[in-house]
């Protein structure tokens, strides 16, 4: 069998085997890829005018040279090596072609360094979609196998800085496919590297939200304002809550002082009123006492390490924070934050959530407050009308 003849069996006979046995998550290692590093490998073995069998070893190798990717990517290439020489010995190929189409296969491992010059055909072959017109869409391709293949996760801009580094660091080691690609490889680059300046500048909008507009700094600020006017609301209600007791306690402490006779004739008499007396008292004490606590000035600081500052683990914009920091370190933060708005704003957030974990703690304290002034008087009502019409 003449070689074009058997081009068109190698043809047919990756695309039925890797029809049948590929899985489906490997969208780039296809048989479409085989067949586009086939046709370059072809193309450049004329352009090197290489020798009628190594020019047909070259493109043999080509094919088969990703087929063992049906068992996954480990070791596809020993996997790919045994296949080929399989199908060469069953068309009646020399040993001396099948060993040499081996050899080319195994060279194709990404870590092996080209030995000679149809090694390096071969690896020019293979990374050729790096400077063609299709990369973009083989490059997406390749996103798609890593992230469903192999577990991978890439945000837009890591496939980018992805994409870049591998750019940077291929190159193509013959003459005939640097005359053929460089041109296209160089301008690949460019417009990667100006895809990934316009990405790092659409993260940094997404992360500080500028996207939105002022939307994202209306939400903090009228989210602060908020919580603001309900801690001046609970003090309010707190202030409230104390002057009323204080004014009772006051009025029932002078009443019982003046009114209650210890004389002998009206110990009996009075003795019955001391109850609900005192239990108004006691009541009106421990709303006093909740609502203090809710209304009383607390200055605390959150207990954290300079490794902390630099890692951002804590808030500094709450001055029982910041003053536990030198000037000098303040000011050092500060210029951290206007260098990085997203550390700007999940430090805003740490402020938003510590201010409403204060909130909550007031709000607590005045609900016992209020529940404690009205039960108090509810029952010393009853224990006055129990005292009044039954003792």
């Amino acid at each position: 069998m003449n070689q074009k003849a058997l081009f068109a069996k190698a043809d047919t006979f990756v695309y039925e085997y890797l029809r049948e046995n590929l899985p489906q998550e490997f969208v780039f290692h296809d048989y479409d890829h085989a067949q586009e590093v086939a046709e370059v490998a072809r193309e450049l073995a004329e352009k090197a005018d290489l020798p009628a069998e190594d020019a047909f070893c070259l493109v043999i190798a080509a094919w088969f040279h990703d087929t063992g990717y049906t068992e996954g990517a480990e070791g596809h290439e020993g996997r790919s090596a045994q296949l080929a020489s399989q199908f060469l010995r069953q068309h009646k190929a020399s040993e001396a072609t099948v060993e040499t189409v081996r050899k080319l296969i195994l060279a194709t491992h990404a870590d092996h360094t080209p030995g000679n010059f149809l090694e390096c055909l071969l690896h020019d072959a293979n990374k050729a979609y790096l400077g063609r017109k299709r990369f973009e869409r083989r490059a997406n391709l390749l996103r798609l196998e890593k992230e469903y293949a192999h577990g991978q996760s890439y945000s837009l801009l890591d496939w980018q800085k992805h994409l870049l580094d591998v750019q940077m660091n291929m190159q193509f080691y013959s003459r005939q496919a640097h005359e053929a690609f460089s041109k296209r490889q160089n301008k690949n680059m460019a417009e990667l590297k100006e895809d990934l300046r316009k990405g790092q500048k659409l993260a940094i909008r997404k992360k500080t939200g500028k996207n939105f507009g002022r939307g994202v700094d209306t939400v903090y600020r009228v989210t602060l304002r908020n919580h603001i006017n309900l801690s001046s609301i609970a003090d309010g209600k707190a202030n409230m809550i104390i002057s009323i007791n204080t004014l009772v306690l006051s009025i029932l402490i002078t009443a019982g002082s003046a009114g209650f006779s210890m004389t002998e004739l009206g110990l009996s008499s009075n003795l019955k009123f001391i109850i609900p007396v005192l239990v108004l008292m006691l009541s009106s004490l421990s709303a006093i006492i909740f609502a203090v606590l809710s209304a009383i000035p607390k200055v605390s600081g959150q207990s954290f390490t300079r490794e902390d500052v630099q890692n951002h683990r804590v808030s500094l914009l709450y001055f029982g924070n910041f003053l536990k920091l030198g000037k000098e370190d303040f000011m050092e933060y500060l210029r951290d934050l206007k260098e990085d708005q997203e550390i700007l704003y999940d430090d805003l957030s740490r402020d938003l959530y510590n201010l409403g974990a204060v909130l909550d703690k007031k709000y607590r304290l005045l609900s016992i407050a209020y529940r404690i002034f009205v039960g108090g008087l509810a029952f010393s009502f009853v224990v006055f009308l129990v005292t009044f019409f039954i003792l």
